[in-house]
């Protein structure tokens, strides 16, 4: 509350209206009522908003109104729990489903097993020259990926796209912008020559035993 020589604030006449107001507070404010009309009568506005308030019929909600009201909810579930559930349907229910399960997966491994033994039962093939075959035939794969993917690439818009904004893009980038695209670029070129030359393009070290096809 303001001062005793102003006005007691909205929020005094109103806690005053209401009773909830401190005792030495109510006192200051009954005083300041009995010598101020305008207070006075805010307080009666306030008295008979409390009472219209306390005469309002109260409604009580009708059984099994709050589960009508969440049967119509609908709260999106994370994409986890989306996914454990068909992981869940397609887990298999009983031993001998995962019996199966299992079957099914070892028979690749257990095929693949199988051929590597026999192979190297035979005296002319060893695990050096099936390893470098192995190698050189995934090696071969991989450029042919590779160079497909780059042939893809020059012939789709993306190539196109960015021959036409190359220019564009240094004027924006300036002088400097240019010379650190340039050595980004360099940085990148040569780490992936690097990369090409380890893993694809490096002719390991062979010996005289190689895979022989006449098996």
């Amino acid at each position: 509350m303001r001062d005793r020589a102003q006005h007691p604030t909205t929020d005094s006449l109103e806690a005053f209206a209401e009773g909830t107001l401190a005792a030495t507070e109510r006192e200051v404010v009954a005083s300041h009522l009995m010598g101020c009309p305008r207070c006075d009568a805010d307080v009666e506005d306030w008295r008979a908003i409390f009472h219209a308030l306390t005469t309002l019929p109260r409604f009580a909600p009708a059984l099994g109104f709050g589960n009508r009201v969440m049967a119509h909810v609908r709260i999106p579930e994370p994409w986890h729990s989306r996914a454990s559930v068909w992981i869940d349907r397609l887990l298999p229910k009983s031993a001998f489903g995962w019996a199966a399960a299992l079957a099914v997966l070892a028979l690749p491994f257990i095929a693949g097993g199988s051929l590597l033994v026999w192979l190297l039962s035979k005296s002319y093939v060893t695990a050096h020259g099936l390893w470098v075959f192995a190698t050189d035939r995934f090696a071969a794969a991989a450029t042919r990926l590779a160079g497909g993917a780059m042939t893809t690439v020059i012939e789709s818009d993306v190539a196109t796209w960015i021959a036409t904004n190359t220019t564009a893009v240094f004027g924006a980038a300036g002088i400097r912008g240019v010379g650190a695209l340039a050595a980004g670029g360099a940085i990148l070129t040569m780490l992936s020559i690097w990369v090409l030359y380890k893993n694809l393009i490096r002719t390991p070290n062979r010996g005289s035993t190689h895979v022989m096809f006449s098996l």
